[in-house]
């Protein structure tokens, strides 16, 4: 029956994407494009590769295993999940995204140029302070870091949440210097040294999100709807560095620096392909499906979101801060060993209200990326607003992969505070400069000096009104 249902996934996969591409509005940038991707990966292919190497890395570690009945609802519950998620988020985001006059891309470079270097040169000092911090907590196999035994949850005791997250900084800044640059060499010297620093500390996350966001920024100014031979080899780029990193937990690039003293928790090599960790959010929502409701009794309707009004406040502040969200309904640590677990969407959803709650946790991640498309590519469209949009679907891997409001909102400050920053610097120059009209962010079609002397032209030439 299991067989029959992952065959039966495959096909409804490969469905759902030709449907899909017959839509006006399909394209690499589309957040249905960003999901069916991320499904089709860890829902469809995963599982059919754990099921020829009979995969049990993360059963043995975790110390459960899931019955037949499990792993079917989980199979289910993913389809469920990409179903609701790409229905929602194309009728929120219906129709094609606003190809934008290049004139405009010129003129709103030249007003941001100096507000995003001046933002550079403010936070970069901050972020790679952060960056080498990171490294030393790394290579001390996190000495700062003490895993709560009630939640399972890591509690940093020493250090701010805050300034650790600051590193985050560089990624955005490394996006906003290449577009600056117009994708050229000399561009990529600042995320060339974001990814040097970024390598050292063992984490994928802001690397990815950096280069996908490059890779829309790309397509987005060219009018193109799919792939560019420039995309293609950031993806690829992306695929080698990603594998890298996850060998050694940037093991490598910290000892071309200093000795190294990072745990390594497993041999690579002794696993089967795509079993290792990073990309188990089949088996680690087969580890929800057996704990919620069958051992825990209930479900958790949806109390880790409180857990956004109380994750801002730093520790140091508040010392009776709860570890996880202040409301609990079980702990997922009473069944098993989670280490490093990320839930997936779906996951959560089940997690939360069983199969309506992953309808309703899909239906909220299509309203934030699904809206997100919709104001800054079809309503607005703008250079600025591309740009923009850029860093926010790049967010979706990680948002998909925790499946969390709480993983959305915690890059917020991070992720898009510099791009903030570089706008408002970017308003007050323009107030302070009499006569010159503030960054335009609004619709591709608002003339530019360019397109007025252009029309201004015609009118000359052929006596027209």
């Amino acid at each position: 029956m299991y067989d029959f249902l992952l065959l039966a996934s495959l096909i409804a996969f490969l469905g759902a994407v030709l449907l899909y591409l017959r839509h006006d509005a399909a394209s690499l940038s589309h957040p249905a494009s960003f999901y069916l991707a991320f499904h089709g990966f860890i829902f469809v292919l995963r599982p059919l590769v754990a099921r020829w190497y009979e995969f049990d890395f993360v059963y043995r570690l975790y110390g459960f295993q899931p019955s037949v009945e499990d792993k079917i609802t989980v199979i289910l519950g993913a389809n469920l999940a990409m179903i609701s998620f790409v229905l929602a988020s194309l009728a929120i985001g219906s129709r094609p995204f606003r190809t934008v006059e290049p004139s405009m891309f010129d003129e709103v470079r030249r007003r941001l140029m100096w507000p995003i270097l001046l933002t550079a040169a403010f936070l970069t000092p901050l972020a790679v302070g952060s960056q080498i911090g990171n490294w030393s907590r790394r290579a001390n196999h996190f000495e700062s870091m003490v895993r709560d035994a009630a939640t399972g949850a890591a509690v940093n005791i020493q250090g701010n949440g805050w300034f650790t997250d600051a590193a985050l900084m560089m990624a955005p800044i490394a996006v906003m210097m290449v577009w600056l640059a117009r994708y050229r060499w000399w561009g990529w010297a600042y995320f060339g040294g974001f990814a040097l620093l970024q390598a050292g500390t063992g984490t994928r996350n802001a690397l990815v999100f950096a280069i996908a966001a490059i890779g829309i920024a790309w397509l987005l100014e060219r009018g193109r709807k799919w792939f560019d031979w420039r995309a293609v080899v950031l993806i690829l780029a992306t695929a080698i560095a990603f594998n890298q990193i996850v060998i050694d937990r940037g093991g490598a690039v910290r000892e071309l620096f200093d000795d190294d003293l990072g745990p390594r928790y497993v041999n690579e090599d002794e696993l089967d392909p795509l079993e290792h960790m990073d990309f188990a959010n089949l088996e680690y929502f087969e580890y929800i499906v057996y704990a919620v409701p069958q051992r825990t009794g209930t479900y958790d309707y949806f109390a880790h979101t409180l857990q956004v009004f109380t994750e801002p406040v730093p520790r140091a502040i508040w010392k009776d801060k709860p570890v996880g969200s202040p409301v609990q309904h079980f702990s997922l640590w009473d069944y098993g060993q989670p280490i490093g677990m990320t839930a997936s969407l779906p996951g959560i959803g089940w997690m939360s209200l069983g199969y309506p709650g992953i309808v309703i946790q899909a239906l909220i991640f299509a309203l934030i990326f699904g809206g997100a498309y919709r104001l800054l590519l079809q309503n607005r469209g703008g250079p600025f607003a591309q740009l923009t949009y850029a860093l926010v679907i790049a967010t979706s891997a990680v948002g998909f992969r925790d499946g969390t409001l709480l993983t959305l909102l915690r890059g917020v400050p991070f992720y898009f505070g510099p791009l903030l920053l570089a706008a408002g610097l970017g308003l007050v120059m323009a107030m302070r400069a009499p006569g010159r009209p503030a960054i335009n962010t609004g619709h591709a079609d608002t003339p530019t000096p360019a397109m007025r002397r252009k029309a201004m032209a015609e009118k000359a030439i052929t006596g027209r009104r």
